[in-house]
């Protein structure tokens, strides 16, 4: 996905631009960041702490807990009943993801319409067996990437990282302490009473810290 981003900017005519991500889309942010540097002006991330190398681990017993519905999808009962009801697990997410009350009905049935398209289910479940299960689907053309990026730690682009604190999925304490991963900046925001989707429970506070980056890294593309 990462790489889809830079052959999109490459048909667009960008050579640098900033990037703004939540969750998998962070997870992207942060690939961008190491495998291009000099492409990426600055980095709005959120929800999702860095993972160095692009591994995943799992934390603590409680964040563990808190996965429950990646570990669910790596038993067959589980994948099945993902394609089965796909509305109704990601509605368990919204559920229990952040406190209560951050979207309306409206919000999740609009979203939902596209849950129970046939390859959502597909991708979803790839995406979290594939870190725990052997011999799941993957594209060797990205090879030579997925090495660059396990030899990658440090990040050289500025960052703001904005965290929920009541976060019920990637807990908090996952994004503390990683300025020693930035070189050039790296700035982490909390806020109160805000869970996992900080851009709909507070979007006035995630602008304002993703304006204040562009500011500061120059708002233009070249």
């Amino acid at each position: 996905m990462a790489q889809d981003v830079v052959d999109l900017a490459d048909k667009l005519g960008i050579s640098e631009f900033a990037v703004v991500g939540h969750d998998w889309g962070a997870r992207i942010a942060y690939t961008l960041a190491a495998l291009y540097p000099k492409r990426i002006r600055a980095l709005a991330t959120l929800a999702l702490a860095y993972q160095p190398r692009g591994e995943f681990h799992l934390g603590s017993f409680q964040q563990s807990k808190q996965f429950w519905y990646q570990f669910f999808q790596c038993t067959d009962a589980g994948a099945e009943a993902v394609r089965r009801d796909p509305i109704g697990f990601a509605r368990i997410q919204w559920d229990t993801w952040s406190p209560e009350g951050w979207f309306a009905e409206e919000d999740f049935e609009l979203a939902s319409r596209h849950f129970d398209r046939p390859d959502w289910a597909e991708i979803t479940l790839n995406a979290y067996r594939s870190r725990y299960l052997k011999g799941e689907a993957f594209d060797s053309r990205y090879d030579e990437l997925q090495a660059r990026l396990k030899d990658n730690v440090l990040l050289d682009v500025p960052t703001v990282m904005i965290q929920g604190a009541s976060d019920f999925c990637d807990l908090p304490s996952a994004s503390e302490g990683q300025e020693k991963h930035f070189r050039n900046g790296y700035k982490r925001i909390l806020l109160s009473g805000v869970g996992h989707f900080p851009h709909r429970e507070n979007p006035s506070a995630v602008a304002d810290a993703v304006l204040h980056l562009l500011m500061e890294n120059g708002s233009h593309s070249k």
